[in-house]
Order: C-alpha cells, then structure tokens, then sequence
C-alpha cells in the first residue's frame, strides 16, 4: 500500500509549472506555424490562444495556493491564517479551469467544422458544442455561488458569516461535467475517422492525419482518472490535501486538451523542418490522383462539348462535391490548403456516366499537401 506524502504541495508546483511550461512551447509553436508559414490565424487558433491564457491563470492560481497550504493537512498549515489564504486560490482555480475548457473545446469543434462537408457530421459537431458549453456554464455558475457571499467558501473557518449548497450537489454536477466533457472529447476523437477516410490521400497520409486530429481524447484519460475522487469536495475538515487529486487530474486534462488541439496544427511546420520523415509525401500522391482522373474527365467532358477546365463554383455542383475551404481558416489557409480546385459535374444523365460514382472531383494541389 502506499503512503501518500503529509505535503503534497511540491507535487501540485511540480507538475502545474510542467504543464505550463508545455502549453506555452505547443501554443507558440501553433502561433508561429499558423502566421509565418501558413499566413493564416482563425477562430479555432484565437479560441486556443485564449484556452493557453485562462490555462496559465489558472495554474498561477494553483501554484501560488500551493504556498498557502494546497496539498498540505490542514493541521499542518502553519500559521493557521494561511488556510483561509489556500482555499481562496483554490476556489480561484476552478472557474479559470472551466473556461479554459470551454474555450480549447470550441476550438477543436471549429476546426473539424472546416473539414466537414456532409450535413449529419456539422449536425453531430453543433450538437455536442452546444450541450458541452452549456453545460460547462451552468457547471461554471454553479461553482461561483455554491457559497453566498461567495468569500464564505475561505471564510467559513475563521468564523465568517454565510451558507453553502449542500456538497452532494457540487459532487453530482462535477460529475455530470466530467461525463459530459468526456463524451465529447470522445467524439471528436471518432469523428475525423468519418471526414478524412474519403479524401484523395493514401492510406498512410489518412492514418496520420485521423491519429493526429484525434489525439484530443488524451484529454478524456484524465478526466476519467479524476473521477474517483471527485467525492473528496465533500470534506471539509481537510478540503486542501483531500481534493489534492482533483487539482492535479485538472490540470493534465486541460493541458492535454491544450497540447493536442496545437499538435493537430503543426504538420505543415514539422514538414518544413523534417522534410526526411516523409511528411511532403501526399503532395506527390495527390499530384498522381490528379493527373489520372484530369484525363478521364477531361475525355468525358469533350464528348459533351464542355470546358474540361472549367472552374465552377461547389455551390452549384451540390452537396457531393468535395469542397475544402482550408483546414483551419475560411479563406482557404488551413493545416494544408488546397491550392486550386477543380469541379467537373458529371451528374448528367446518359451512357457517358462511367463508374459508380455520380460526382467526382479533381484536385490539382500546388506546392502543398492535403493536409
């Protein structure tokens, strides 16, 4: 069995300095990435930036409660006016945390927004953002006035006035959040399997690009690892060392959101420094699916007595065109933009229909990759 340490306080100055020093180089790195090499910063980028920012407030507040007693008996805290100190930063915590979430979760939903082009995916995409950000307001509110004044929360013990919400409540919604936000986080996860299995890539090219947007469920490993002790806020006598393990699984789960919503930019940067890993392979993959059904369409097109190099909008070619606006950027600059796209409708009906597809679209890629 082992004995978990009388001060715990090294721990959560430890591993909140780790993680704030890693989602700094990962948001760098993604800021540098999206506005030098790609010229391109979109909402899901300032949602990041802005999840990176309440991140570092709220781990600034966790370490500076670290030295008033967080992770620490309350026994032990000396002098004993330190503890009201603790718990406020504490309480700080917790409303940083949730909105960094809920900032790192929008970005993740807007960038696969930009990769979708069937209905029922946007649909599945809107739906978890509206019920996780809802949610994680009302979980929010709920955290910010379970005490009334909300300064009883540090000053119930050194004799202040006022109430608190029955804990059992507390414990249910943090619950309910953790269910919530793990589904979600779940299902971003699976959701680019959907989006990426159809683009014009090889095999290889598909497979890192579904483990790259997916690496979001790193996320969900810590939020299910801090539900078994979110029943710890219920103790009020020692609430510092006991919620110990919430404090830190919060931390590495909106780190890990952080850090995974960034790697999922990075690609074009890493094929610019690592040229030799093979990251720049797509682009001559996708040359080689251009050039053989150019020729094919082109044939079908001149038998119509049509432009084969016609440029047409996706608009009028409905909603079975492919159509990729830039993976991250809506006017057309994203993780790899897709330089020039060229649409030939062939949903014309007669015996010149060849193959089993009613609508094709070629892709001519200048100097970049799919993705």
């Amino acid at each position: 069995m082992t004995i978990a340490p009388a001060d715990r306080g090294v721990q959560v100055v430890t591993i909140y300095s780790f993680f704030a020093a890693l989602t700094t180089i990962t948001i760098s790195l993604r800021v540098y990435c999206r506005i030098y090499i790609q010229k391109a910063f979109g909402w899901d980028d300032w949602a990041a930036f802005f999840a990176w920012v309440f991140f570092i407030i709220f781990a600034s507040c966790a370490i500076t409660g670290a030295h008033h007693g967080t992770g620490q008996h309350a026994w032990n805290i000396q002098p004993p006016e330190e503890l009201p100190v603790g718990l406020k930063f504490w309480w700080l915590c917790e409303p940083f945390f949730v909105i960094s979430n809920m900032a790192i979760k929008a970005s993740i939903g807007i960038m696969l927004l930009r990769l979708c082009v069937n209905r029922t995916h946007k649909i599945v995409i809107w739906t978890v953002l509206v019920i996780t950000q809802v949610y994680s307001l009302f979980f929010f509110f709920i955290f910010l006035f379970q005490c009334l004044p909300s300064a009883y929360f540090w000053t119930q013990y050194t004799g202040g006035e006022g109430s608190c919400i029955n804990t059992n409540i507390l414990v249910g919604v943090f619950y309910g959040y953790s269910a919530i936000t793990c589904a979600g986080d779940w299902t971003f996860s699976v959701l680019p399997v959907f989006l990426v299995w159809n683009l014009q890539m090889g095999r290889k090219e598909k497979i890192s690009v579904v483990m790259i947007l997916a690496v979001g469920a790193l996320a969900s490993i810590a939020t299910v690892a801090r539900i078994p002790y979110v029943h710890t806020l219920r103790n009020k006598a020692d609430f510092l060392y006991a919620t110990t393990e919430v404090a830190l699984w919060s931390c590495v789960e909106t780190a890990l959101g952080i850090t995974a919503a960034c790697a999922a930019t990075l690609r074009p940067l890493f094929r610019q420094m690592m040229p030799w890993v093979g990251f720049a392979s797509s682009r001559n993959h996708s040359r080689g699916l251009t050039s053989q059904s150019q020729g094919d369409n082109s044939r079908r097109l001149r038998r119509r007595g049509r432009d084969p190099y016609e440029r047409t909008s996706s608009a009028n070619n409905g909603d079975n065109d492919f159509r990729m606006e830039g993976l991250g950027h809506p006017n057309g600059k994203g993780f790899g933009t897709l330089t020039t796209a060229w649409h030939a409708d062939e949903r014309e009906e007669g015996d010149e229909e060849v193959g089993s597809n009613s609508s094709k679209t070629m892709i001519i890629t200048t100097n970049t990759s799919v993705y």
